[in-house]
């Protein structure tokens, strides 16, 4: 094997002890847990059995983002291959109806005849909405992955691997996840005439919101997500074929991050934008032409998407110029801002102001609610918690998270934000990359052999990140920019007879602290990666950060 001390550290690094290596490297499907091991599964497939057979009219009531969505899809597949039509989805509005169940939502689907609602990756905190549908006559089955509340809701069956009474031996499926284990249950003991095995087509959708929604790339989702994605490459989907080809995308190569740094965004944009419904219809058509339009149209509100989050930022830098100083947390909003869209704003006032930032806005409900992002690793989540007094309610992980909050204490949010970091920072709480576990290679070192030990060990993503390797001395050859509107950056080195790409996506060579030119040595933090772009395999390195030598 080529590389073996670097293969010996990344199983290390990631905890993988001799017995696990083979699981790891070669994941088997046959080796996922027994669906039926889910609480209220036998509940739930018998109820969908019953539907089906006695024609009742079904809603599927989804989660608007990349999880929900692909998981709406999942079922949409199960009653196309059944021939099953008495069916309706219903996907909420993001900023007018927000996350999970509303009453109006189960007045919508009472309206629509439904005798059973079927949720995916919401409904587990909804115990008035449930109990609504109930009094109507409406059962409903919960599909859901979020940790239950104290008090659940009596629905007719609640499918949660993270219920507390839950036998279920992996606990970090995402919401698509849940309800493709509802589909093998019922194919399992009612084939309706669905040939054995035509549900693994649909985890094309599990891989999508798999690697969307930020789940552990270990256990089950390793499964999940390196079959998905060899699914997604063979995919006859007419909406994902056009999204391909409008993207330069090739399928047959296509990698973890194509999925989230391509085809996420245009997902999660239908919802940011007010028009959810359109990306489950670009998922679920299998007409060419109305997926070609469908394509155009969501590209168009990404691009549009692209714009207000650009004059958001805008204003917020505005706001932030006329302040005479810039606390070490920035707190900024506006009660005209959506809280939809304040994620990608705090991205980019993190690289701009090179700190962690906490963007607010208001929601439908009037309530004042917004996105943070963090920076040079600090723990955002320790952040909140040692803040916890200050937000209504906060959640999130280590490098993002959502809260909301009271106008009395927006006055001095920024203030209490910017002590406790300073506190933590002092108790050593906060990781920096300087102790990233980076491996150390030289330039020479980079090319297929690299790539290939690399490579065993994708997908990568939360739980299972990409080797960051450090390059010491490196010699910089040329340095320049690139892209439509010239603002990603490219810097080569030599590797002997073939020059290697280092490139950073949306900086300059302004983004450090000092000038990077022709000869200089700097040490290189870097993930390896072989992009094909318009069907050109390259191996590069992407850049994590530069440090002078």
């Amino acid at each position: 094997m080529h590389f073996p001390e670097l293969f010996e550290t990344l199983l290390k690094q990631r905890g993988i002890i001799p017995e696990e290596k083979g699981n790891f490297l070669s994941p088997d499907y046959e080796k996922l847990h027994d669906f039926m091991l889910l609480p209220d599964m036998v509940r739930a497939r018998d109820r969908v059995i019953k539907a089906i057979k006695n024609n009742e009219h079904i809603v599927v009531f989804s989660d608007y983002d990349a999880d929900g969505i692909p998981g709406a899809v999942v079922l949409s597949d199960f009653f196309i291959r059944t021939k099953y039509e008495n069916i309706s989805f219903y996907i909420p509005h993001r900023h007018n109806e927000g996350f999970g169940l509303n009453l109006e939502a189960i007045e919508e689907c009472s309206r629509r005849g439904a005798k059973l609602i079927i949720t995916i990756d919401c409904g587990i905190s909804d115990i008035k909405e449930v109990a609504s549908a109930n009094a109507k006559g409406i059962d409903v089955i919960i599909t859901d992955h979020h940790k239950p509340q104290t008090i659940m809701p009596k629905a007719y069956a609640v499918v949660n691997p993270n219920r507390e009474d839950s036998i279920y031996p992996f606990k970090e499926l995402c919401g698509s996840a849940v309800v493709f284990k509802l589909v093998q249950a019922i194919v399992a003991k009612e084939s309706f005439g669905v040939k054995a095995g035509m549900e693994k087509w649909s985890l094309d959708m599990v891989a999508i919101a798999t690697l969307s929604d930020m789940v552990p790339l270990v256990g089950e989702n390793r499964i999940l997500a390196r079959f998905g994605l060899d699914v997604l490459r063979k995919s006859p989907r007419p909406g994902l074929l056009s999204l391909f080809k409008k993207l330069n995308l090739d399928q047959r190569n296509l990698s973890e991050d194509d999925v989230t740094f391509m085809i996420t965004p245009r997902i999660n944009a239908a919802s940011r934008m007010g028009v959810p419904l359109d990306a489950f219809k670009l998922l679920s058509t299998r007409d060419q032409s109305e997926a070609e339009r469908l394509v155009l149209h969501l590209e168009k509100i990404n691009n549009e998407r692209k714009g207000v989050v650009a004059s958001l930022v805008k204003d917020a830098k505005s706001h932030l110029a006329k302040r005479e100083e810039v606390a070490d947390v920035i707190v900024i909003g506006n009660p005209e801002w959506r809280p939809a869209l304040l994620g990608l704003v705090a991205n980019s006032l993190v690289e701009e102001y090179c700190r962690p930032v906490f963007v607010w806005g208001r929601d439908g409900d009037g309530v004042l609610k917004g996105s943070c992002r963090s920076y040079n690793s600090y723990d955002l989540f320790a952040l909140m918690d040692a803040t916890s007094n200050a937000f209504i309610e906060f959640g999130g992980h280590a490098g993002a998270g959502g809260f909301s909050v009271t106008l009395e204490n927006l006055t001095n949010l920024e203030e209490k934000l910017s002590l406790s970091l300073e506190a933590l920072a002092k108790g050593d709480q906060i990781e920096s990359i300087e102790r990233d576990g980076s491996l150390s290679i030289s330039v020479s070192d980079i090319g297929e052999n690299l790539w290939g030990m690399v490579s065993q060990f994708a997908p990568f993503g939360m739980g299972n990140e990409k080797p960051i390797f450090r390059i010491p001395q490196a010699e910089i050859k040329s340095v320049k920019k690139f892209g439509k509107e010239n603002n990603h950056l490219e810097v080569t080195f030599n590797n002997g007879n073939k020059d290697i790409k280092a490139i950073s996506f949306f900086s300059s060579p302004d983004s450090y602290l000092f000038a990077l030119t022709p000869g200089l040595r700097i040490n290189l933090l870097a993930h390896l990666e072989k992009s094909y772009f318009r069907n050109y395999p390259e191996l590069r390195l992407r850049i994590v950060d530069i440090i002078k030598s």
